[in-house]
């Protein structure tokens, strides 16, 4: 990719929250932090994205080009969890010395990622596949511990809300911290 001379420069203020929608129609996500390692899924940043522009910027080109929702989560390792409603989140739990971490009585860990790249990533697993992806135990196979996982929803057209990609974001908050969400909008 060829960067402009402006690729660096510094962005006007992201105050808001990047929203974009993507289509789960095997009703099957895939949830890491990184699926570049498959040629479809390796898309370079259009801006710097040391600002919040350019991760909302990024964020658009992965829904568009890929049909996938990407997060910026900072070194975090957080967890993806799904509320009772069935409202997915990325969350890291509120911080409690020497205590495991707690998460709402409502709420299920479903996924757990592991931040080398900082970010979240999901896509319909049958987009992974039909792309060269490989099945979840393959791609997990040269790792210690699961960087890939997979996990049901009901299939359909999904709204996802990144609240921190934001300037003013605080990702190093020591209550729970969202990052972003995944909102059922048109069940196929």
């Amino acid at each position: 990719m060829s960067r402009s001379v402006d690729y660096y420069a510094k962005q006007a203020e992201f105050l808001g929250n990047s929203v974009i929608e993507v289509s789960v129609p095997s009703g099957r996500l895939i949830a890491t932090d990184d699926l570049r390692s498959v040629k479809h899924f390796d898309i370079e940043p259009p801006l710097s994205i040391n600002y919040g522009s350019g991760l909302d910027a990024w964020a658009r080109e992965f829904a568009t080009r890929t049909n996938t929702a990407y997060a910026f989560v900072g070194n975090t390792c957080p967890s993806v969890t799904r509320r009772n409603d069935g409202l997915i989140q990325v969350v890291t739990p509120a911080w409690s010395k020497g205590a495991d971490p707690a998460f709402n009585d409502d709420e299920t860990v479903v996924a757990k990622i592991c931040t080398d790249l900082w970010a979240t990533m999901l896509t319909d697993y049958q987009n992974w596949l039909d792309h060269g992806g490989p099945e979840v135990a393959a791609a997990n196979a040269n790792f210690a511990f699961d960087t890939y996982t997979v996990f049901e929803v009901t299939p359909g057209k999904y709204r996802w809300t990144v609240y921190s990609h934001s300037d003013y974001f605080d990702r190093d908050d020591l209550g729970r911290v969202t990052y972003a969400q995944l909102e059922l909008i048109e069940a196929y």
